[in-house]
């Protein structure tokens, strides 16, 4: 534990920003990398079947998103511990996290095992592909309980300002779904074909190795993890201030799923190549979006550790350094996709109804991103302040309040191009709301610390 200092107070503002982000976008590039390897295999197999997998995706989301939001409360926990020296309460706060990972683990098996025909059916899966979507999620769920845990885990580390062993681990676990996946999926090695059964199966067996080598990381090389002498009151009294930011970082990122599936089922009115398409073009913008992923997962440790060690001038330096890298980014985002995306496209599928839609979203979505940015280190400095509602109300009102109602209304005028308008203008006007939010309550807190004494 001693060498877990606050390594974040400490070095250029900017340095200390990237030295989180580099492992990190690494680590989710070869994650996300591993959707796209998904989409291809199964891909092969045709229309019908990447459909299937298509709509698994809010279903993810919304596991993933309740994983993550207990990840942010601990991570908000754990950093503000680390900057203000406080090594007792890293281990209490650790341990007790895992706990609530293996509970909500066993919660998502039960949960999504019975309710896969009335969920899916909601979505929109039609006759031919309910069967494919049966397959895929009876076996992938099975994976829940080993899911949360590693991601709970990782956000520990990167609390303590090691985003390089995450992102290490996240880049194993991808590596052995993507060489599981043509074995199983086309029966490569004289294994059984199983389809996309074996796209989900391959993801199980990741996911267990992804847990064995987080819990070894947790408890044999850091010694975060000690289950000795924690009480039950001093459990609850964790699980309540890591759900205090938990639960409106997991209302945040359920609502994003909940409005993605309300889109989804505007997009299946279009047919189920416009499904096949915007689950596809989907999966290529969370490959290449992924560096304002990692801002937003670098935001709430940097913000924690120097906001516990009381450290204003490198918030405000983190802060614009942050804003002007996601502007820049996005730009250079724009023309990728201007330049790309077809070619992109062609290597993945050769309809050509898929192709021009997916294009479509390419061309016009990547106009919102430097927004999107702002608005994910706007929400992370928000949950390192132990102030999550903020990040909550502009999270809820990106996706269901804006984007929802504006997909709807300029689909009825433009088609499913209104659809990818929509979410520009959502993005945009979060971004703006985040950074004017933002502003204010940093300047309350330093306006509240300069009068303790």
């Amino acid at each position: 534990m001693e060498s877990n200092k606050a390594k974040l107070v400490q070095g250029k503002p900017s340095t200390a920003i990237i030295s989180m982000m580099a492992p990190m976008v690494i680590g989710l590039l070869v994650m996300i990398g591993n959707g796209l390897v998904d989409a291809y295999f199964v891909g092969k197999l045709g229309y019908a079947q990447l459909a299937a997998v298509s709509y698994a995706f809010p279903v993810w989301f919304i596991v993933s998103g309740i994983v993550m939001g207990l990840g942010v409360g601990t991570s908000s926990l754990v950093s503000r511990a680390i900057g203000s020296d406080d090594r007792n309460s890293v281990t209490e706060i650790a341990t007790h996290s895992i706990i609530l990972a293996v509970l909500t683990g066993f919660f998502v098996i039960l949960a999504g095992l019975s309710s896969i025909d009335s969920l899916f059916g909601l979505l929109g899966a039609n006759e031919e592909t309910m069967p494919y979507v049966q397959e895929y999620m009876k076996v992938y769920y099975w994976g829940g309980l080993f899911m949360t845990v590693p991601i709970i885990g990782n956000s520990v580390l990167r609390a303590l300002g090691d985003a390089k062993t995450p992102s290490v681990l996240m880049a194993m676990s991808a590596v052995i779904n993507a060489v599981l996946d043509p074995i199983l999926i086309f029966g490569w090695l004289g294994v059984p074909a199983l389809g996309v059964q074996g796209a989900a199966l391959a993801s199980v067996i990741a996911n267990i190795i992804f847990l064995i080598a987080s819990l070894a990381v947790l408890i044999y090389r850091d010694r975060l993890i000690q289950f000795k002498n924690h009480s039950t009151k001093a459990l609850f009294n964790s699980w309540k201030k890591i759900l205090h930011v938990g639960i409106p970082a997991i209302a945040s990122n359920l609502i994003a799923p909940v409005s993605s599936a309300l889109v989804l089922a505007l997009v299946s009115s279009y047919g189920q190549a416009a499904v096949a398409a915007v689950g596809l073009a989907g999966r290529i913008e969370a490959f290449i979006i992924v560096l304002f992923m990692a801002l937003g997962g670098a935001t709430t440790p940097y913000v924690g550790q120097n906001f516990g060690a009381k450290r204003f001038d490198r918030l405000r330096s983190g802060f614009k350094f942050s804003a002007r890298l996601s502007l820049v980014y996005a730009l250079f985002c724009i023309g990728f996709f201007y330049y790309f995306s077809e070619p992109v496209l062609h290597f993945f599928t050769k309809d050509n109804e898929v192709i021009l839609i997916a294009k479509m979203q390419l061309m016009i979505c990547p106009l919102g991103y430097g927004f999107l940015g702002l608005a994910a280190m706007c929400n992370g400095s928000f949950n390192a302040f132990g102030k999550p509602m903020p990040a909550m109300t502009i999270s809820i009102s990106r996706t269901l309040v804006f984007y929802v109602p504006m997909a709807y209304f300029l689909a009825s005028l433009y088609g499913i191009k209104g659809v990818f308008i929509g979410q520009v203008i959502s993005n945009v006007l979060a971004g703006i709301i985040g950074v004017i939010w933002y502003k204010i309550v940093f300047r309350k807190l330093v306006i509240s610390n300069e009068k303790l004494p």
